[in-house]
């Protein structure tokens, strides 16, 4: 599970170093893609498998689900690492996302979320907020169940 955020930066080379603790949940091989809230979705190879063929289930004659597969897909790379535990971030992918230097790694569970601190500053000031926070959770059922 991918949990827990990480301050980084890419170089000019576009390359950037996941952390140790991601890196050994990605010995499988991963992807990125363009993610939904303006950022990077880094994926588990089998998770990556998971979501095709959920996408693949859909109707192709529907719109949203061409768009999402042309989102999710057609924005895809395989991420592969160097030996220092680098990858090379798609230019088309840091330019979506307007991503030059910093960047924030957060983990999300099933995968992780790569961020500009701008963008990440801005969704994560809805997680600060204690009542925000209640308000906007408080229809989800976060039961936990006994084992």
């Amino acid at each position: 599970m991918f949990f827990g955020q990480f301050d980084h930066n890419i170089d000019d080379k576009g390359r950037l170093t996941i952390p140790a603790r991601y890196r050994d949940l990605l010995e499988n091989g991963a992807y990125i893609t363009l993610g939904f809230d303006d950022n990077l979705m880094v994926m588990r190879s089998e998770e990556f498998d998971k979501l095709y063929h959920k996408v693949e289930e859909m109707s192709i004659t529907n719109p949203k689900a061409r768009l999402l597969a042309r989102m999710l897909f057609g924005s895809a790379a395989m991420l592969e690492f160097d030996r220092n535990g680098r990858v090379l971030i798609p230019q088309f992918l840091r330019n979506a996302v307007k991503m030059d230097s910093a960047v924030k790694l957060v983990g999300i569970g099933p995968y992780f979320e790569i961020w500009t601190p701008e963008y990440w500053n801005k969704k994560h000031e809805m997680i600060e907020d204690g009542e925000i926070r209640a308000k906007m959770f408080e229809d989800l059922d976060l039961t936990l169940k006994n084992a």
